[in-house]
């Protein structure tokens, strides 16, 4: 605890002297940089929800499918998905499809765009640290592989309605593990949305490190800048999470261990179920059928929603 507190105070003073305005197309634009402060990574969830939003969905299993292994595959017409929801527009290719004007590649001088996601209220971009220039052995260095920033820790919110953008620093939040150099492996966002006000965003973190105390979704109330909870640890691994009324949706799995869709309430952050599948789950997604559609690692599962 004592070493949660003093990275929340040498936090707050980096981060809000990192507050900066940018230039982009001849528009300046100003940020307000704040830290997030959790004083508890094993979960802090509430114990009600606000009146009328404790009900969560519910989901049945219909069938199982074809080897099916990244969001791409999602979007296969025999699954009637129109679109991905809240899909990444950076690949790994560095193809660019549809980055707002108003975000920057390159904020406060060192953090590097990493993503930009859609799938809340307006858009989200998340920042992490500039690739390296080293070469790796096979003669290729990270920034020849991709220029999107590595181990991303800034969020931003890209509000078309304020003058003034929103911008979180999570790295109170996550800690390189100990047998690893800081910049490696050490936890970062995962997916971020904007719903109603309030940001959730993954956190990241490879197995194994940490005592278990990473992979994890965080709820922020945008207008008071507080935590609202913290899941559970071991709860949202998943490369996305879908937000479907009352509920979030994600899932957890990996080598070693049991793989889960989980379905959390939103506004409390308590699991409400906790579904076995037969391989990790990876990407979801609802179907214009109505139908929610999980990737997993050699196969897809689609599930009935019950409202």
């Amino acid at each position: 605890m004592n070493r949660l507190v003093l990275s929340a105070v040498l936090l707050t003073a980096s981060v809000f002297a990192q507050a900066q305005n940018y230039t982009l197309n001849g528009v300046e634009y100003k940020t307000d940089v704040a830290p997030i402060e959790v004083s508890n990574f094993n979960g802090q969830t509430l114990a009600a929800a606000p009146a009328g939003k404790s009900k969560t969905i519910t989901l049945v299993k219909t069938s199982f499918s074809k080897t099916l292994d990244d969001y791409n595959a999602l979007a296969l017409p025999e699954l009637k998905v129109g679109n991905i929801i809240g899909h990444p527009t950076l690949g790994w290719d560095d193809t660019d499809y549809s980055i707002p004007d108003i975000v920057p590649e390159v904020y406060d001088n060192e953090w590097i765009l990493n993503d930009v996601f859609y799938d809340g209220d307006y858009p989200v971009a998340t920042y992490g640290r500039a690739p390296k220039t080293e070469p790796f052995s096979w003669g290729q260095s990270e920034k020849d592989i991709s220029r999107r920033g590595r181990d991303p820790h800034l969020i931003m919110l890209v509000d078309p309605s304020k003058d003034v953008k929103k911008v979180y620093n999570t790295s109170s939040m996550t800690f390189p593990p100990k047998n690893r150099a800081a910049d490696i492996d050490r936890q970062s966002v995962s997916w971020a949305v904007v719903k109603d006000g309030i940001l959730y965003f993954s956190i990241y973190g490879l197995e194994g490190f940490d005592n278990g105390q990473n992979n994890y979704i965080v709820a922020i109330d945008t207008k008071t800048d507080k935590t609202l909870w913290v899941s559970k640890p071991r709860t949202c691994n998943s490369d996305n999470f879908l937000i479907i009324d009352n509920s979030i949706v994600c899932g957890y799995g990996g080598t070693g261990v049991t793989d889960y869709v989980n379905v959390l309430n939103r506004f409390t952050g308590v699991q409400k179920l906790h579904l076995w599948v037969p391989t990790a789950p990876s990407w979801f997604a609802l179907g214009s059928d109505g139908r929610l559609y999980v990737s997993l690692y050699d196969k897809h599962i689609s599930f009935k929603v019950n409202h």
